[in-house]
């Protein structure tokens, strides 16, 4: 997600470095090590941008990111600091870390509606994205289609409230990709895995899949959301279910009508392209700053 950030802004004429504050390594992995290694990999960003000093620090998601480390960029630089926060920040980042910032984005409204409640001002209302050069529909060869292919398929990782729903739904011709789901205790359900998480140039299961399945022509059926409709069409860009027996009956009618879930995936993809590509998140973000600042 750094990277498409920094491409992105690469594309749009800004000077841009990057600086991977998570490390997949043992130091990072382990409880014992994990703290210290971290400061000082901290203590690495800090003396790399005050030997850059960039106008604006922007940050994704940065959890290991502690509020002194954002206080003493802003007040040693005097520069912008900025997080784009990909999941539930009410559940994942600690409030002083969000008020450290001068401006948070989360495409959670509720969370944002919460931390405005709280009495923050730099909290701002920022949905996730596709990238059209990643997300597109693709021409399968023999084997991609002996791999991939399926009538249905479910897309994300396995946890209980989602392996009752895919256990309701095991008589349909259903794929299950994501992780942990040939732990399922359940045969039924084991016999649906189609494989772990799709990474490359495929569909990747994570929250931005909404995204990146409307950009690759995807026909999605999707849990309601209030949010949803403000994003994409119901009926007409996207199929949305309040409940088992209406997602039953939406799987049903489309399955057996082929051509109007791919008229949806055409218009999802026209919809993703006109209005929810990375450009279009960060000028929205990139308008924000100038307009506070």
């Amino acid at each position: 997600m750094g990277m498409d950030f920094a491409d992105e802004l690469t594309a749009l004429g800004h000077e841009v470095r990057t600086f991977a504050y998570r490390r997949e390594n043992a130091l990072y992995k382990n409880k014992p090590t994990k703290a210290l290694y971290t400061r000082v990999l901290l203590g690495r960003l800090q003396r790399v941008a005050e030997e850059w000093r960039p106008a604006v620090v922007l940050v994704i998601k940065g959890g290991p990111i502690k509020p002194d480390i954002v206080h003493r960029l802003r007040g040693a630089l005097d520069v912008v600091v900025v997080n784009f926060f990909p999941d539930n920040p009410l559940w994942m980042i600690p409030f002083e870390c969000i008020e450290a910032y001068d401006f948070f984005f989360t495409k959670e409204r509720y969370a944002l509606r919460m931390l405005q409640q709280a009495g923050l001002t730099n909290v701002h209302y920022v949905p996730m994205y596709c990238v059209p050069g990643e997300h597109h529909p693709v021409a399968l060869t023999d084997d991609d289609r002996r791999r991939y292919e399926s009538r249905l398929s479910f897309v994300g990782s396995r946890y209980p409230y989602r392996e009752r729903f895919v256990r309701s739904l095991s008589a349909y011709p259903l794929r299950l990709w994501g992780g942990g789901w040939v732990r399922s205790r359940d045969p039924d359900v084991r016999k649906l895995v189609a494989g772990p998480a799709v990474f490359g140039r495929d569909i990747v299961g994570v929250n931005t899949r909404t995204f990146e399945l409307a950009a690759a022509a995807a026909c999605q059926v999707v849990d309601f959301k209030d949010d949803l409709a403000t994003l994409f069409k119901p009926g007409d860009e996207v199929v949305a279910y309040r409940d088992l027996g209406e997602c039953r009956r939406v799987l049903d009618h489309y399955l057996a009508h082929p051509d109007e879930a791919r008229a949806i995936g055409e218009n999802a993809r026209r919809r993703a392209l006109a209005e929810h590509t990375l450009r279009h998140r960060l000028e929205e973000m990139i308008g924000t700053i100038e307009r506070r600042l």
